[in-house]
């Protein structure tokens, strides 16, 4: 295993998940369910390759360090849905973006 491939991959999986979880937020407060599935599944591919970078394998030694990777994935997913709830409740209506979290005079800053 490559420690440092394994900690990059954390950070990533987790970071890049922030964004899904917020458009997964946006997709379930509208009820599309095709896009809801979209924003949980599109970041997979990536999550694969950084547990592939990092030399992981489905072993007894990798398993639990593979439900690591999980446990990054979800934490970004979840943070990112916070995000969009917690846009929501400031009434800054974010839609699908979590780049674009403040409108001022109909223009995004």
């Amino acid at each position: 295993m490559n420690v440092g491939w394994f900690i990059i991959g954390l950070g990533i999986t987790f970071l890049i998940n922030i964004p899904f979880g917020f458009w997964r937020a946006h997709a379930k407060r509208i009820g599309n369910r095709l896009e809801w599935a979209l924003a949980v599944h599109l970041p997979v591919p990536l999550v694969v390759l950084m547990r592939y970078l990092a030399g992981l394998s489905w072993n007894l030694e990798g398993t639990p360090l593979i439900l690591v990777f999980v446990l990054a994935y979800f934490l970004g997913q979840r943070t990112g849905g916070r995000l969009y709830q917690r846009a929501h409740e400031l009434g800054l209506n974010p839609g699908r973006s979590v780049f674009i979290l403040w409108e001022k005079e109909g223009e995004a800053i």
